[in-house]
């Protein structure tokens, strides 16, 4: 039976795929191992996330895959991705471009996953994650504003000065270290789904390649 090894950016990457995602796949069944990781942006220095860049993601998946027995995704920012990622484009709907460019130099032993535009737009999927850390009337219509104007959370963003953390930080002064988890809590993984189809789409196919998984191993 495969791993299931998750490569983010950041510590909140960390915790989201932990205690969200992890435990959503577990419940449908599945016995897999599974974790998240950051990615190593400095080997000697032994750090990881931060500034990522495609060689830094490469070198990882490089290392987890030589280990064999596993299945790898990752969980990605598209706002300010590297430009070094191939396929790259400023294009929030080219997207799946970069992640099947990714796949056809790893194979199917990785599934690339890029969240549109980035993981703070799974904050936008109701209101009752700001209510926990916003007190003020006016600050919560303006968040509701925010989410009524979109057809769904991942499509919130218009320019750098409008992605979804830039809004959250303008609007209550946003601090995704201290408040990041607590607003995601409140929503549950269910709401965030349901909300965001690209982040939807990319637990099936993690569902699917795990099933696989089961299955072979019988």
């Amino acid at each position: 039976m495969k791993r299931l090894v998750f490569l983010v950016e950041g510590d909140t990457e960390v915790i989201f795929i932990n205690q969200h995602v992890i435990p959503y796949l577990y419940k449908d069944g599945f016995k897999n191992a599974m974790h998240a990781q950051k990615i190593i942006t400095n080997r000697q220095l032994n750090k990881k996330g931060g500034n990522i860049s495609y060689e830094y993601l490469k070198n990882d998946i490089g290392r987890i895959l030589a280990q064999g027995n596993v299945i790898i995704t990752t969980f990605l920012d598209f706002f300010r991705l590297p430009n070094n990622f191939p396929g790259y484009s400023n294009n929030a709907n080219d997207i799946s471009i970069i992640e099947n460019m990714i796949l056809e130099e790893f194979g199917d032993l990785i599934i690339p996953y890029i969240q549109k535009h980035e993981m703070e737009a799974l904050m936008y999927s109701g209101m009752d994650g700001f209510k926990i850390v916003v007190d003020d009337e006016k600050k919560l219509s303006r968040l509701q504003e925010i989410i009524n104007k979109y057809e769904n959370p991942e499509e919130i963003n218009t320019s750098p000065q409008g992605a979804p953390s830039k809004r959250l930080i303008e609007i209550f002064k946003y601090d995704k270290v201290l408040e990041a988890e607590m607003i995601l809590e409140a929503l549950g993984i269910e709401v965030i789904i349901q909300k965001c189809p690209g982040l939807s789409a990319w637990l099936q196919k993690l569902k699917a390649a795990l099933m696989k998984d089961n299955t072979e191993g019988l």
